[in-house]
């Protein structure tokens, strides 16, 4: 009997659950890599995120969107392609932000 209870809770993981950690995850990631840019003399670029980071509220307001956002992909019954699109978004800008503190470290190397 423990087996079927075992199984059936991983069943339990879904698409929803998947995206929605996705989603936390790649928002922490972009959070992360934002601030190793900025506290490497880089600057923000998306005016939004710029005024709320002068304001000393970005941490803050990422914490609560990233939450909300995932708990809407993870209400959804079947993912829908708004949360596809902000996923992709996001996988793109953590890899932007990526590749601007790789070129970052390999210019202050050769200097």
């Amino acid at each position: 009997m423990k087996k079927n209870c075992v199984k059936k809770r991983k069943s339990q993981i879904g698409k929803d659950e998947i995206m929605a950690l996705s989603f936390g995850a790649l928002n922490l990631a972009d959070y992360l890599t934002t601030r190793r840019i900025l506290n490497t003399g880089g600057e923000e670029l998306n005016p939004v995120a710029d005024f709320l980071i002068r304001k000393n509220s970005f941490g803050i307001f990422k914490a609560v969107s990233t939450i909300a956002g995932m708990a809407a992909i993870y209400m959804e019954e079947e993912p829908k392609i708004t949360s596809k699109v902000l996923l992709g978004f996001y996988g793109a800008v953590v890899a932007h932000n990526i590749k601007e503190i790789v070129l970052h470290e390999r210019r202050n190397d050769e200097s």
